[in-house]
C-alpha cells in the first residue's frame, strides 16, 4: 500500500494521530491530577470533576485556556505534545512550511476541542482522502511524519512560521 505524500512528506495515519492525541491527553490529565493533589484535593474529587455538569460557556472557556496552553508546543515542536511523541508535525497545506506559531497552534487546538462537540468534524478523517479533520481544513494544515521527504521550504515563509 502506497502512502500519500504532500510537499514530500508522508501523511500521518488516522490511527497514529488518534494515539498521539490520546497520549497527549493522558499526559495533560496527569499534570492536572498532580496539581489537584498538590493543592490538597483527593483523587475522587479529580475524577468527579470530569462528570460535573457545566454550561457551554464554562466548557468553552476551559477549552480556550487549554488551547492557549497547548499552543506553546506548536512554537517548539510544530505540533502538540502527542505529535512530538509520535514523530509527527503540522505543516501548512499550501506551502508545506512547519506550523511553528503559537497563535495558529492555539487556534487549531481550540477548533479541535470545540468541534469535538459536533462529533462529525472529528471523525471526518476516516473518509478524507488527505487524512484531514475539519479543523485541519479550516486552518489549512496537514499532519505529517517528520523526516519523511525532502521538502525545501519557500524563501518567503508564510505567517505560519512566526
Amino acid at each position: 500500500m502506497e502512502h500519500k505524500k504532500v510537499h514530500g512528506y508522508e501523511l500521518a495515519s488516522a490511527g497514529t494521530r488518534l494515539l498521539a492525541q490520546i497520549c497527549a491527553m493522558l499526559i495533560f490529565c496527569f499534570i492536572i491530577l498532580v496539581g489537584y493533589l498538590i493543592l490538597g484535593h483527593s483523587f475522587d474529587e479529580f475524577v468527579s470533576g470530569f462528570f460535573k455538569e457545566t454550561s457551554f460557556l464554562e466548557d468553552s472557556l476551559s477549552n480556550l485556556v487549554v488551547a492557549l496552553i497547548l499552543g506553546v508546543f506548536y512554537k517548539i515542536y510544530a505540533g502538540n505534545l502527542g505529535h512530538k511523541l509520535f514523530n509527527l508535525k503540522v505543516i501548512h497545506s499550501e506551502t508545506g512550511v512547519e506550523l511553528k506559531s503559537y497563535g495558529w497552534g492555539a487556534l487549531r487546538e481550540l477548533l479541535k476541542n470545540l468541534l469535538a462537540y459536533l462529533i462529525i468534524p472529528i471523525i471526518w478523517i476516516l473518509w478524507d482522502k488527505n487524512k484531514q479533520n475539519l479543523y485541519d481544513k479550516i486552518t489549512k494544515t496537514y499532519v505529517v511524519k517528520k523526516g519523511v521527504g525532502n521538502f525545501e521550504p519557500p524563501l518567503d515563509p508564510p505567517i505560519y512560521k512566526t
